[in-house]
């Protein structure tokens, strides 16, 4: 076997992460002969098919790119999905090939690896989009999420969140439509920031809820720790709020409203506990048919407007929720298959 072959072996087992210590030093002297970059470009034409010289099965090239681009931006990826109630994650990962040219990557293969060395390839801080994971619950279903970090979310009926399956070196940053109660992991050097519409909320280490769906006011309510809230729909972010536990805010574009609420509650959200505190029939019937997957007509809208307070706990039966909200607002209901009538 000749060099050349030698070579591109190293190559491939290093993109595969196979390498061992010794390997990961000649690679690193590789780098540094005329030529490298030439057999590196070959490699890439042949589709990185095997990986010893005996060969093994073929690498569609785009996903050997990510793990290589992958294997740049942190030694290992590791991410824990927990699952309730049948939530299934949707994994997407990024077409590197459009995204990125050879020649590119090439020039951060030698800056990283010359300038640093193989093991110290974890303190890029441009990190690409790698590998994001989504966990879409559809109305009547709910799901309890770890993340990488081993923060804990309870998120929502008919709603999603997105995260990388391994967070950056600055930041731990997801991406929320709908709502969820987070229980983030206290880590004063990587803040914890949830993306909903154009707001942004960053915490350190604390336990909060945040509803975002469209058409409806951004909700934050903490329980534990110190949030901060911000938009970032115009040209210069706008701070809206600190909150500390028993805040709330609600925010309509360009209109921040700052409230009270029981750290209970806002605790208890995700057992099910719903609080409405002087809302109206139409705002329940809402969350409802997300929670319970159903549909609620009013025959009588003026009714639909009235508003009430009301504790519901939100994994019983129907029927028993439907006959506190009619003794409250004293109304009639049937229910029929997944519609709920209200009279």
């Amino acid at each position: 076997m000749d060099q050349k072959h030698k070579n591109k072996i190293l190559i491939r087992k290093y993109i595969n992460q196979q390498c061992n210590a010794e390997e990961m030093a000649e690679l690193r002297r590789l780098i540094k002969l005329p030529g490298t970059k030439a057999l590196f470009d070959e490699v890439l034409s042949e589709g990185w098919s095997g990986v010893t010289a005996q060969g093994s099965d073929h690498l569609d090239l785009d996903n050997a790119l990510g793990k290589f681009y992958t294997k740049l931006d942190a030694q290992q990826i590791s991410a824990t999905h927990v699952e309730e109630q049948g939530a299934e994650p949707v994994i997407r990962r990024i077409n590197w090939r459009r995204r990125l040219s050879y020649a590119a990557i090439w020039i951060v293969v030698i800056g990283f690896l010359a300038a640093y060395g193989i093991n110290h390839l974890t303190t890029i801080k441009q990190q690409p989009d790698l590998v994001y994971q989504e966990t879409v619950n559809p109305k009547g279903q709910r799901a309890k999420v770890l993340l990488p970090d081993g923060s804990h979310v309870y998120l929502g009926a008919g709603s999603k969140l997105s995260y990388p399956r391994q967070f950056a070196d600055s930041t731990r940053e997801v991406r929320l439509e709908g709502e969820a109660f987070f229980e983030v992991t206290k880590n004063p050097k990587k803040p914890f920031i949830i993306h909903t519409q154009t707001v942004r909320t960053t915490v350190l280490g604390t336990s909060f809820r945040v509803a975002a769906f469209s058409n409806k006011p951004i909700e934050v309510e903490v329980a534990t720790g110190k949030v901060r809230v911000d938009d970032f729909a115009g040209n210069h972010p706008q701070s809206l709020a600190v909150l500390t536990p028993g805040q709330k805010l609600s925010y309509t574009s360009g209109h921040p409203v700052l409230g009270e609420i029981e750290v209970t509650d806002v605790q208890q959200w995700k057992n099910a506990r719903l609080v409405f505190d002087n809302k109206s029939l139409k705002e329940i019937a809402a969350d409802l048919e997300r929670w319970y997957d159903i549909r609620i007509d009013f025959q009588n809208e003026m009714k639909s407007g009235e508003k009430i307070s009301v504790v519901l706990q939100a994994d019983m039966p129907l029927n028993k929720i439907m006959k506190v909200l009619s003794s409250t607002a004293h109304f009639k209901f049937q229910i029929k298959d997944r519609n709920v009538i209200v009279r």
